[in-house]
């Protein structure tokens, strides 16, 4: 039978190895196979819907139900004449009349099943017999939880925040995300992104209201599991780390969590200023993993990861990328004064140490630990910071807040500059010959080219350079014959985590290269999943959830009728910029709980059903 879609699907052939007879979400059906009864399709779909109405509106929560009871009843053999007038008539009035994007949105595809197949309508009307029941796969997302590398329920936690129903909305957080607020500080937000409101006014202030559940809903939640499997080892305490401890821990194995640093973190906590990760936030959703029999081993520098398998079954590395690259400048050693790299400079400022007094500071490099070296600079009095990037600023990896806010505290930008050599006197660093550049072709990362502009020297005055052009992971403690490595230094790992080793697992910076925390905790759960499969013996990992294998189809930011009134997004307050700079306080404050209410009644719900039969 020839393919029959009422929208665009992008639909695989085959889920988790089945072959995909039919699919059905809110921008369409397609039939694949003609032993699958369309109102049976349309029937379980509803069933599944009909459960995420919310209740705020009488027309989308009756209607959802009383549309779903109808097809039931069809579906039953127990239809009469004018069902199919009702259900149209339900469908079409929810569409256009109901409260939240979801119900109008989710009754599509019952308006699209109507006009396509009609004919199957009608004989399920005119029968007297009960149609067949079909045994289905269903997935419950949205555009923002899809573009979430762990797919958090956003709309679900968005919506009991603004109910101020706290400690509710950090339970559904903390299905997928056991570091709510470190990630309500600190994430990219992916999710913003493919905010459906952002095609209406601005995106929902999605990462600002994580943290609202994180802060008000706190409270220690004990997960002690007496049946304990296997011992595993997670070498590494940074989100990666953490993530992969989490859920092993969560599944029944005992977890020895292994860090070479005197408090878990990572580079969270050796990397991340407090101003933006207050030390406290890490430590009380630590506290949380640990409560599941996570046993810490703090201060323990692994030397030869073999020798861990005398005492557990399965190893999972997630120590990050801690390893500053070449600077490449002339001149630059470590036996000059004024020389540092930017991570070492972090350290030493985040865990209390000495760091070296400096007026006019210099850092290279345009990506978010440059920033943090920019703005921990001004807080330990330089009176002169400059960032020197050789690309301009749209090219900047840096989140475009964190800039924002450099700028705003008196941090100088040199773009489209390369410092090329050291200047010194007497053994200490008085400032960095730069070179300006010119952006030329794409590179391999899709950004143009920084190509220098012969004769344009300048000398950027400083006591003090820091570097901050990258980080790679130091792997020694691996049999480098037995462990594959990619070219630039990582550890060769599929999307899953599976090394050349079958008991040994990789996840975070240390196999992907430096990316975001919620790449990092994404990577480690799928890690951590293969690591399961392994010590049962499957052969193949659990399969995944239908919204991951249909990516696609969740990103897609599409929508159908009115649009909604716009509601201007509503901003964190920050402490004022003339207190700031003179202490590591949080710049940025959490909502109120009023504001956050207000923030979080922009949220559209914009979840998809996604049912498909194999």
């Amino acid at each position: 039978m020839p393919v029959q879609t009422t929208g665009k699907i992008a639909v695989p052939e085959s889920i988790n190895g089945r072959r995909t007879k039919a699919f059905i979400t809110w921008s369409g059906i397609e039939l694949n196979d003609n032993t699958v009864n369309v109102v049976s399709l349309v029937t379980a779909y509803m069933q599944e819907a009909v459960k995420l109405a919310c209740g705020e509106c009488s027309l989308g929560y009756n209607g959802m139900r009383t549309l779903c009871a109808t097809l039931e009843r069809l579906s039953a053999g127990q239809g009469s004449e004018g069902d199919t007038d009702i259900i149209a008539s339900l469908a079409n009035g929810i569409h256009t009349n109901a409260g939240c994007d979801f119900c109008r949105q989710a009754v599509k595809p019952v308006i699209d099943g109507l006009n396509q197949y009609d004919s199957a309508f009608k004989d399920a009307v005119s029968g007297r017999a009960a149609l067949p029941k079909i045994e289905y796969t269903k997935s419950i997302t949205a555009p923002c939880m899809e573009a979430c590398p762990i797919h958090q329920d956003v709309p679900g936690y968005i919506e009991l925040t603004r109910n101020r129903r706290y400690s509710e909305a950090l339970e559904v957080i903390r299905r997928t995300n056991c570091l709510p607020g470190m990630l309500g500080r600190t994430c990219v937000a992916f999710c913003e992104k493919n905010c459906v409101r952002g095609d209406i006014d601005q995106p929902l202030a999605i990462r600002a209201l994580k943290r609202v559940s994180a802060d008000y809903g706190f409270n220690k939640l004990a997960r002690e599991n007496d049946d304990k499997k296997e011992k595993v080892a997670v070498v590494g305490s940074g989100p990666a780390g953490l993530a992969g401890a989490d859920y092993l821990a969560s599944q029944g194995y005992q977890v020895f969590l292994i860090d070479d640093q005197a408090e878990p973190g990572g580079m969270t906590t050796a990397g991340i200023p407090s101003f933006r990760l207050p030390r406290r936030v890490v430590s009380r959703e630590f506290e949380i993993i640990k409560s599941a029999g996570v046993q810490y081993k703090p201060n323990t520098r692994v030397s030869y990861v073999g020798d861990l398998m005398m005492n557990v079954k399965a190893v999972l590395v997630a120590t990050g990328a801690h390893q500053s690259k070449d600077a490449g400048i002339t001149g630059w050693s470590p036996d000059i004064q004024g020389c540092l790299e930017g991570v070492k400079y972090l350290r030493l400022a985040n865990t209390g140490k000495d760091v070296p007094p400096a007026e006019k500071v210099i850092i290279i490099g345009g990506g978010n630990t440059a920033i943090d070296c920019a703005r921990t600079a001004v807080r330990l009095g330089a009176k002169e910071v400059t960032v020197v990037y050789r690309r301009s600023r749209k090219e900047m990896p840096a989140h475009a807040s964190e800039v924002e806010a450099a700028e705003k505290e008196g941090i100088k930008f040199h773009f489209l500059a390369l410092p090329v050599k050291l200047v010194t006197d007497g053994g200490k660093v008085i400032g960095a010959e730069c070179q300006r550049m010119e952006l030329g072709e794409p590179d391999a990362s899709g950004r143009r080219r920084p190509v220098p502009v012969s004769g344009s020297e300048f000398v950027v005055p400083a006591e003090l350079v820091l570097t901050a052009i990258g980080e790679q992971p130091e792997l020694s403690f691996l049999p480098k014959d037995k462990v594959v490595l990619t070219d630039w230094g990582s550890i060769k790992a599929d999307e899953d985590g599976r090394t050349s080793l079958p008991w040994l697992f990789a996840a975070g910076d240390c196999a992907s290269g430096p990316a975001t925390i919620v790449e990092a905790m994404a990577g480690a759960k799928r890690a951590a999943r293969s690591m399961e499969a392994y010590l049962s013996k499957s052969k193949e990992v659990t399969e995944r959830p239908l919204s991951e294998l249909l990516h696609e189809i969740g990103l897609s930011r599409e929508r159908f009728g009115a649009i909604p009134s716009v509601k201007q997004r509503r901003h964190p307050s920050e402490i004022q910029l003339k207190e700031r700079t003179g202490t590591f306080d949080e710049v940025e404050t959490c909502f109120t709980r009023e504001a956050a209410s207000k923030e979080a009644s922009r949220c559209l719900r914009c979840y998809r059903v996604m049912v498909a039969v194999t």
